[in-house]
């Protein structure tokens, strides 16, 4: 509303896409998110006396039910059609809180809103054999009941394929099957599971294979890698934080994110901790092949160890965000310690899985040295002040 106001009062190039643009989501100066979502949800804008999908009478600002009840001559207006039903004359579908399920399965349909038209698992009908009877009567998605779709709202409302005028599943692809695609890539398509370069155990447990023979491996100077090592016994994983969203560096700028997010940090078990000695908030060296770093350590509950092969599997968890000029004393970023190796096709790293220590140790203090003193001036003696002559009477006359 001010770049509005701007734009009336200062004119522009071209101001009318602003001075024109329809923005009345403000209600006593605030944003109105409910008339935000009325809006993304859809509308009619003009009254329709009988509409062509359920032949019924609609008024001009009514809310349409769902996206099959958007006209495309302009009687209807929706900011996302994914979201109509979301929010419709029966209410805000997304704070509904009705924890009822359907009965075959765990579905809840009447909590919150799921796109589009409150289907909750998109190809659905994927679930059933050409008659329309779930390949697993006992967890049923959705069944045909000889008329009509009973359980999850279906993908496309069609009868199954086995009947006249069905059709299979995936409705995005013509031939309504699925696929996988091959050509090009240097692994695949089926999926394989392979440990990761650095691991903790020394077999894959489901495969003579590791690691992924198709991943290249590179051979600098930076590039040390280790596995099974007990120097470096523990498994480290990075990830974002919600205050420094992406690479953090902007908003790192921000004084009010720095003060809720403000130095590096690494998240350890309780039972690691207590391992290894450490209280929450201690200072800490992390460790791996390719370098250290110093963090406080954040003792939670959130990361618990993992029995992996019979043995006891350790997990730490830091993000990436810290480094480089903001903010000051805030710590170095996690890529010190990450492997430079990514997947087959696209060399995404592989930074959510790797081998470190971690220490308590005190962060080292640079020493200053002691400021040479100065030496005391000279006190300057006052300059005698010359004497002053007695000044001779005036002659008086006689």
């Amino acid at each position: 509303m001010r770049v509005k106001d701007l734009y009336a009062k200062e004119g522009g190039t071209f101001p009318d896409p602003i001075t024109k643009l329809k923005w009345d989501y403000a209600k006593d100066g605030k944003v109105d998110s409910h008339a935000v979502a009325k809006e993304i949800n859809g509308y009619f804008t003009e009254d329709i006396a009988e509409h062509p999908v359920d032949k019924k009478a609609y008024k001009k600002e009514t809310l349409v039910p769902n996206f099959v009840f958007l006209l495309a001559d302009g009687r209807t207006a929706c900011g996302n059609w994914l979201y109509s039903g979301s929010y419709t004359e029966a209410g805000n579908m997304m704070a509904r809180r009705d924890k009822t399920p359907v009965a075959s399965c765990n579905i809840f349909p009447r909590w919150g809103y799921a796109w589009p038209l409150n289907r909750r698992i998109i190809y659905n009908r994927a679930s059933v054999d050409p008659n329309g009877k779930p390949w697993d009567p006992k967890r049923a998605v959705i069944t045909w009941d000889g008329s009509k779709w009973v359980g999850d709202v279906p993908d496309n409302a069609v009868p199954p394929m086995a009947l006249p005028n069905g059709k299979f599943p995936f409705i995005m692809k013509p031939d309504g099957v699925a696929s996988f695609f091959g050509p090009g890539l240097a692994d695949g398509p089926f999926p394989e599971h392979y440990e990761p370069l650095e691991c903790p155990i020394e077999k894959n447990p489901l495969s003579s294979q590791r690691i992924n023979p198709a991943t290249p491996l590179f051979k600098g100077d930076l590039d040390k890698y280790t596995t099974c090592d007990p120097k470096f016994p523990f498994v480290a994983t990075t990830y974002r934080l919600t205050e420094h969203w992406q690479t953090g560096l902007m908003t790192r700028y921000q004084s009010w994110l720095v003060e809720a997010e403000p130095q590096m940090f690494v998240e350890l078990s309780v039972e690691l901790a207590k391992l290894r000695g450490i209280k929450n908030g201690d200072p800490v060296n992390i460790s791996s092949p390719r370098g250290k770093m110093w963090a406080k350590a954040m003792v939670t509950n959130r990361i618990k160890p993992f029995t992996v092969a019979g043995q006891t599997v350790h997990l730490v968890g830091m993000t990436w965000h810290y480094g480089w000029l903001v903010p000051k004393d805030g710590g170095d970023s996690s890529n010190i310690l990450t492997p430079s190796i990514g997947d087959a096709n696209t060399l995404i790293p592989e930074y959510k899985v790797f081998l470190v220590n971690v220490t308590k140790e005190e962060r080292p203090k640079v020493e200053k040295k002691p400021e040479a003193k100065a030496e005391p001036k000279a006190e300057k003696k006052p300059e005698p002040k010359p004497e002053a002559k007695p000044v001779p009477k005036a002659e008086t006359k006689k």
